[in-house]
Order: structure tokens, then C-alpha cells, then sequence
């Protein structure tokens, strides 16, 4: 019988920009009933069937690029891109990443077929590696979507494991994706960083919200996410996530551009955040 195959190595060695070691990456094949799309989340996460055949799959586990030697990571088309100055900083950040995860993902291999333990590190390690990123590659944008992907896999983790905390960590990872976003949207108010040049916003694989996703995670996050033990922050950012989100219903209609899924989502949020801010005694 033949062996039902999820992913491949890909022909093609790469060469790590940062320790020089050679590796394969893995990659996810496609068709044959692999995957099987379920609902859409409020974070517009897509959430994937098991099916009889291939079981749980995790499409997510797969896109970034990671060296299995010294866990330098980066999405594929950005991972060459180091000049001298930034290889010297990653070089310096190895231990660190070697570090990380020691105690929480004592079997981390890179080497071997993905599970969710290397999908979270993953992102992880993106995160840490984007830090040293120059402006023109909209590292904020990668940090933020690898945070919240990250924070995704946890919830899958937390799902098969109940007893091992995974969900404490997925809060933490979502944390760090609302303080991204929302740096994100700053950013690109003072014309200092532009995800332009991204052709793919996500936050997911399927469909691309682009910059509207982008505002509506940064208020979703900053609403669910965001801290309440300080009554008077949490009114001044809700008020910012309120503004945020006014950007996508402003207009009021749907169209190409902003899908009536996208639309709708806006404003059921707009909504929660002024009844929020009603109940903390805020005039909006």
C-alpha cells in the first residue's frame, strides 16, 4: 500500500546566510485531499478538518525558512537577505535561540518532519531574528503574523496536551501579536515602515485581507488581548482600537477590496468596543 505522504524535502539545499550549514527545507504537498477547510475565525485564522486519510494537518507548520544548526529563521523570501553588520548580530543571537525553548520543547528538531512544537519555535525564532531586520521588509508586519500564527499552534498544542500550559503560552504569543499589530498600523500612519511591497497580508495562508486585516486584527487584539488591570489604559487603547477599526466601516459598503466577511467582523468589533468603553463611564 502506498505511503500516504504530507510533505516533502525540497531538492534544492539551502545554504544558511548566517553559520553557513547546508539543509534541506520541508514543504507541504498539495491536493489529494489533504486538507480539508473548516470555518473562519474571528482572527481570521482558518481552521482545517482532520480527515480519515491524513488525519490533523497543520499547513501553518511549513512556511518559515529555519536553519536546523543555528535556528536562524525567516520567511523564504527574505532569508538570504543579510548584509555583514545583521550576520554578526544573528551569529551572536545563536545561544539565545538554542536556549529558548530547551525546558518547553526538550525534542526540537529541524531536521526531521514538523510537528507543532517546531511550528511554534518557528515563529519564534522569526520573531527574534525580524528584531535586526531593516524597514524595507516590514519587519513589524513578520513579527506580528508570526506571533499570531504562533499563538494559533499553542491552541493546537493546548488541544492534544490539556495539562501542559500550552495555552499560557499561546496568551503570551497573542500579547506580543497585539503590541505588533497595532506598532504596525503606527508605523505606517508616520510613513516609517510600509507592508506595500507584501504581496500576501493573511494573516493566514488561504485569503488575503491585506491592510484591512491588518487594522481589524490590531483592534481584535487589542480587545481580547490587551491588558485591563489599569481601567484608564485600557479606555485610552480601546479608543485607539475604536479608531483603528473606523477605518475599515467608515466607508460602509463591501466590495472587491474589502470582502463582506472582513466588513461585517469590523463591525461587530467596533460595536464591543463601544459598549466597552460605555461601561468604563468613556463619552465616544
Amino acid at each position: 500500500m502506498a505511503e500516504k505522504k504530507l510533505t516533502f524535502m525540497s531538492k534544492q539545499e539551502l545554504d544558511c546566510p548566517v553559520c553557513e550549514a547546508k539543509f534541506r527545507k520541508e514543504e507541504l504537498l498539495s491536493g489529494g485531499g489533504r486538507m480539508n477547510a473548516g470555518d473562519l475565525t474571528k482572527e481570521l485564522h482558518r481552521i482545517y478538518i482532520p480527515t480519515n486519510k491524513f488525519g490533523a494537518v497543520y499547513p501553518l507548520l511549513y512556511p518559515v525558512t529555519v536553519c536546523p544548526s543555528c535556528y536562524y529563521a525567516a520567511y523564504p523570501s527574505d532569508f538570504s537577505q543579510i548584509g555583514s553588520e545583521r550576520k554578526a548580530l544573528l551569529n551572536k543571537g545563536i545561544a539565545g535561540r538554542k536556549l529558548a525553548f530547551r525546558e518547553i520543547f526538550p525534542d526540537l528538531d529541524f531536521q526531521k518532519s514538523r510537528g507543532l512544537a517546531e511550528g511554534v519555535a518557528s515563529y519564534s525564532f522569526a520573531v527574534d531574528c525580524y528584531e535586526s531586520a531593516p524597514q524595507l521588509i516590514a519587519p513589524h508586519f513578520k513579527q506580528a503574523q508570526s506571533c499570531l500564527r504562533a499563538a494559533w499552534l499553542c491552541m493546537n498544542l493546548h488541544q492534544e496536551e490539556k495539562t501542559e500550559n500550552y495555552d499560557y503560552l499561546a496568551q503570551v504569543f497573542y500579547r506580543k501579536a497585539a503590541f505588533f499589530y497595532n506598532r504596525v498600523v503606527e508605523l505606517e500612519q508616520k510613513g516609517e515602515e510600509s507592508v506595500e511591497n507584501i504581496s500576501h497580508l493573511g494573516p493566514d495562508l488561504d485569503n488575503n485581507y491585506g491592510f484591512d486585516g491588518v487594522l481589524y486584527l490590531s483592534g481584535y487584539l487589542e480587545y481580547k488581548y490587551g491588558q485591563r488591570s489599569n481601567p484608564e489604559r485600557r479606555a485610552r487603547q480601546l479608543k485607539n482600537a475604536r479608531a483603528t477599526v473606523s477605518r475599515i466601516v467608515g466607508m460602509g459598503k463591501s466590495s472587491k477590496s474589502k470582502p463582506t466577511a472582513i466588513l461585517e467582523l469590523a463591525r461587530d468589533l467596533h460595536k464591543l468596543i463601544k459598549e466597552e468603553l460605555d461601561e468604563l463611564g468613556i463619552d465616544t
